[in-house]
């Protein structure tokens, strides 16, 4: 098992048909571990899963919108990464996570 963060950003606006709360509700019931999960933060969750990073992040994005939701998800033991939507600076998120890989 592995212990991730990962922060996020809806957009306050329709997507899809699908609005703000439910796809903030969709990422939620994404990553959702019985084995370890803490979201009381409004864009903040602590998860613990047997899925690989990249494996993690695919599946907390599904659903949501490319163009408007943004995503980041990292291991803080081996600082893999993974981002997902319009990330204006990856440059500079790459400066501190170098092996940050778009998500798909």
């Amino acid at each position: 098992m592995y212990n991730y963060c990962l922060t996020f950003r809806i957009a306050e606006q329709t997507v899809g048909g699908k609005t703000p709360s439910e796809r903030r509700q969709r990422l939620i019931d994404n990553v959702y571990s019985t084995n370890g999960f803490w979201a009381e933060p409004t864009s903040f969750m602590l998860v613990n899963s047997g899925l690989s990073t990249s494996e993690l992040a695919k599946k907390a994005c599904a659903g949501l919108s490319a163009s408007h939701d943004l995503v980041f998800v990292f291991d803080p033991e081996d600082m893999s990464a993974c981002y997902f939507g319009p990330v204006k600076e990856v440059d500079v998120l790459k400066s501190f996570f170098p092996k940050a890989k778009k998500v798909e």
